[in-house]
């Protein structure tokens, strides 16, 4: 039986901009932890999609062109790091347009998949579906199939599929991977999550949905990489953040390593290409 591929997707970004500061200037880091990643997925012979912040990618176009050079996907994670219910859908098309526009510039071709900040697609920000589907996005990957205080549409279908638009179009939706134990989904993989809990749930979480015949999304951070970082930075060692953002680091390329070497993983419109939903 061949193996189900699970999709390895990256956000491309600044965590000083994107978590702690959203006025501050995008640094350097992003582009030493980028690289550092592309070099890991070079030892496994893994391509992702690299979901690349329109900031990032107007500072620093050579990364942006290092990451298509590799083979990887580049996908648009938008241009500000701003979440979709702090927007007017004129200024979220504005930020997409803008971040899609750009990223087709330095590679050549207009990214077809789109993840929003903050997985800030929700029942009061589906609108931007449409949005999406009108700039000529064929893909997105920004929701959350679970109930949280901050984002997901708890009733939300579980695996890729198509989602039917008001302009009587259609746009792919890859979301991100929850289990499900009984009447109750679980979050269980990427970024914090991979940080947080141990491999070995990960392995079995990934496993259960792969004998449903459902490909997992892990999703990371090149930031996540970096354990150093957190000391580099004029954050306070007491401040709740720091410690929540800096708790699992030291693991997390261990981590990540372990997945890698145990499952198949691709781009995500790869894999949506094999199931029939984007051309």
């Amino acid at each position: 039986m061949k193996p189900v591929l699970n999709a390895l997707t990256v956000d491309v970004e600044d965590w000083v901009q994107s978590t702690y500061d959203r006025d501050a200037q995008v640094g350097p880091r992003v582009v030493t932890n980028t690289l550092r990643l592309l070099d890991l997925l070079d030892c496994f012979g893994v391509r992702a999609t690299f979901f690349v912040q329109g900031m990032v990618a107007q500072l620093f176009p050579e990364l942006v062109r290092e990451i298509d050079r590799r083979g990887h996907e580049v996908g648009s994670h938008g241009y500000a790091h701003e979440p979709i219910l702090r927007q007017s859908p004129r200024q979220f098309e504005e930020d997409a347009l803008r971040a899609r526009e750009l990223i087709g510039e330095i590679t050549g071709k207009a990214p077809s998949g789109y993840r929003a900040p903050d997985f800030s697609i929700m029942p009061s920000t589906l609108w931007a579906l449409d949005c999406l589907h009108r700039l000529g996005f064929t893909y997105d990957s920004s929701i959350f199939p679970i109930r949280h205080r901050r984002y997901g549409i708890a009733s939300w279908p579980a695996g890729p599929h198509l989602v039917r638009l008001g302009d009587g179009g259609a746009i792919a939706e890859f979301p991100i991977s929850v289990l499900q134990l009984g009447q109750t989904r679980l979050p269980f993989l990427g970024g914090g999550y991979t940080r947080l809990l141990p491999v070995a749930a990960q392995l079995w979480g990934i496993r259960r949905l792969n004998r449903s015949g459902l490909p997992a999304m892990l999703y990371i951070h090149p930031y996540e990489l970096n354990p150093k970082e957190m000391d580099e930075l004029p954050i306070s060692r007491h401040s709740p953040l720091r410690f929540q953002q800096n708790w699992g680091r030291r693991s997390f390329e261990r981590k990540l390593r372990t997945l890698l070497a145990t499952f198949p993983f691709a781009p995500a419109r790869a894999i949506l290409q094999a199931l029939g939903l984007v051309e």
